[in-house]
């Protein structure tokens, strides 16, 4: 099975969904308070375990006494009574005939200032949809009592982040190596081949065949199973391991079969899970032609001379491995911080990220293919992976939460250039401008907003890190050993 690896979790981290969601009833419209309280509510907060806030809220009566008022005023002007002119109806009759929509739309009005000014009052900031208790029977809704209910919700967890200056953090060293620069240079140079006829010898992989082919099942041919003229490369893996290896030793104007077993789960249902004959005949075979490697060539990719070229592939090659070197930093700290802070975390909220993590996974195996059965005998590993990975997505949130308000850290237009110059390729103003508007745009900006501060927050904390430099093998030994470890650990829990 495949997990999500941690290099995604600035993915989790960096665009909030509804693992984060907050009780909109609480949270919506509080810039300010502007509900016309006869007496203020009071509010008897308690903090509870596990990140529960209890409150006990008092609503006093003579603001039960005002908005009922209200209702039946409105009512009265809104509702036609039989034998009495529009807003002339008693309010005895309009108690009896709509009392409880009354009572109800009084305590909706209350409850919702209520919770607005407690927002206001005390500054929480509830991440689980609040729960009621103790309006269960208000139907009758005295307006000589105080209105008394308790909502509990959770609040937002804690990180006490470790000590970043006692952090250590391994970074590979590296060089551009003759071997690599070569190899860049060969891979530029194989796209700028040409594929010319082989007068004699046989196809290998690398080689364009141009074929034709006839499949059929049972003897009978089937849609999109057969093709003339067909311009195939081998080693390309388009086709079937059994295709292509009864083509590789061919001469042209041979001819070639192969045996397919299509899988159970093939995009053409009318073969999936049958067994194909095919035919093939091998018309012609082209090999790539390479150019030379001198300035001519090195001016059709885009470069003065083959000097120029080789500089520039080799600050290329550097530029991108500084790259990879950075994120492989930023996991590092990630994984030392999320290991070395502290946490209390609200358990709903765990339980939410748990749940996303298991959805995407089951995505990511809908998406290859695996058959329910086969993720029913996954499910084991699919709760372990769920559970490991969005706890660790959780908690890398509030790390992120914690370092960017310890580090200061802020978001500022050029950012979001700095962001949209790496989709870039080269120097394209125009391209750069559009990428710019495309991560500015409504759509785009939380998520992107989000992206950034989580890219400038770790390269904030390891700034503040020491940093160890070692050779790659050493690098890839302790990595090796540490996935060793994992596998015991995951025996040991099987056992």
């Amino acid at each position: 099975m495949e997990t999500s690896e941690q290099e995604s979790t600035a993915a989790a981290v960096a665009e909030p969904d509804e693992t984060g969601e907050t009780d909109e009833r609480l949270v919506a419209d509080v810039e300010q308070d502007d509900f016309d309280w006869k007496k203020p509510p009071v509010f008897d907060i308690a903090h509870k375990e596990d990140c529960v806030c209890e409150v006990k809220v008092t609503i006093p009566a003579e603001n039960v006494m005002a908005v009922l008022d209200n209702v039946y005023n409105e009512m009265n002007d809104g509702v036609q009574v039989p034998g009495f002119r529009r807003g002339k109806a008693p309010r005895k009759l309009l108690e009896k005939r709509l009392g409880k929509y009354a009572h109800s739309s009084a305590i909706e009005q209350l409850t919702d200032a209520a919770a607005k000014r407690l927002v206001l009052e005390s500054g929480l900031r509830p991440v689980s949809t609040a729960e009621v208790t103790g309006l269960e029977d208000k139907e009758q809704l005295n307006d000589q009592e105080d209105l008394v209910y308790t909502i509990t919700f959770e609040v937002p967890g804690t990180c006490a982040l470790a000590d970043l200056a006692e952090i250590e953090l391994e970074r590979p060293e590296y060089e551009v190596s003759e071997e690599a620069l070569e190899s860049s240079i060969n891979n530029i140079r194989t796209r700028f081949g040409r594929f010319e006829p082989l007068e004699d010898g046989v196809a290998e992989e690398g080689d364009q065949v141009v074929i034709d082919f006839k499949g059929t099942i049972d003897g009978e041919a089937f849609e999109g199973g057969s093709a003339e003229g067909y311009p195939y490369i081998l080693g390309s893996k388009r086709f079937d391991e059994n295709m292509e290896a009864a083509m590789v030793g061919k001469k042209a104007g041979d001819t070639a079969t192969a045996e397919v077993v299509f899988a159970d789960d093939y995009a053409a249902a009318e073969v999936a899970g049958k067994t194909a004959q095919f035919e093939i005949s091998i018309n012609e075979i082209k090999r790539r032609v390479l150019p030379e490697l001198n300035d001519e060539f090195a001016k059709k990719a885009g470069h003065e001379s083959m000097e120029v070229m080789r500089e520039t592939t080799r600050k290329r090659l550097a530029e991108t491995a500084d790259e990879e070197i950075g994120h492989l930093l930023e996991e590092q700290v990630m994984q030392k911080l999320v290991d070395a802070s502290t946490f209390v975390l609200p358990k709903g909220q765990i339980q939410k990220f748990i749940d996303a993590e298991r959805a995407s996974i089951l995505e990511r195996m809908r998406q290859q293919h695996i058959s329910a059965e086969d993720m029913e005998r996954e499910e084991e590993n699919i709760r372990e992976a769920s559970e490991k990975q969005g706890l660790f997505s959780l908690k890398a949130m509030y790390v992120i939460d914690a370092l960017s308000e310890q580090e200061k850290i802020e978001i500022v237009e050029q950012d979001f250039d700095d962001y949209a110059r790496q989709f870039v390729q080269g120097d394209n103003a125009e391209q750069l401008e559009a990428f710019r508007a495309y991560f500015q745009s409504d759509d785009m900006r939380s998520s992107t907003e989000h992206r950034i501060l989580y890219s400038k927050t770790l390269k904030a904390a390891i700034a503040k890190c020491k940093i160890k430099v070692v050779s790659p093998e050493e690098l890839s030994k302790k990595e090796a050993e540490a996935d060793t470890d994992d596998a015991a650990k995951e025996e040991n829990n099987d056992a």
